[in-house]
């Protein structure tokens, strides 16, 4: 059951690095709304051989879904605009000669 306060533990992703080595392959990425114990993410960065996971807990994974538009659409773009003092001071310069 769904519960964002779950915590992924180091056992989970040894099962996920088994898997990966089942399909011949040395890559994963494990993606989670919830978060990793410190454990998880130990055993993720020290794996041996060429094995690599990437994990993608909550907060990262709203970081993507922000940065990269994921689901959403633009409501409303908002320009603001600032003087360019250099602009004007060169202008009143060559104005002033």
């Amino acid at each position: 059951m769904y519960n964002r306060n779950n915590t992924i533990y180091r056992e989970d992703i040894q099962k996920i690095v088994g898997a990966i080595a089942v399909a011949s392959s040395n890559k994963g990425v494990f993606i989670t709304t919830s978060s990793y114990s410190d454990g998880a993410r130990k055993y993720a960065e020290n794996l041996n051989g060429n094995t690599t996971i990437i994990l993608i807990d909550g907060i990262e994974l709203a970081k993507y879904i922000y940065d990269f538009n994921l689901g959403m659409q633009s409501d409303q773009i908002l320009e603001i605009k600032k003087l360019d003092n250099d602009f004007w001071d060169k202008l009143q310069d060559a104005i002033s000669k």
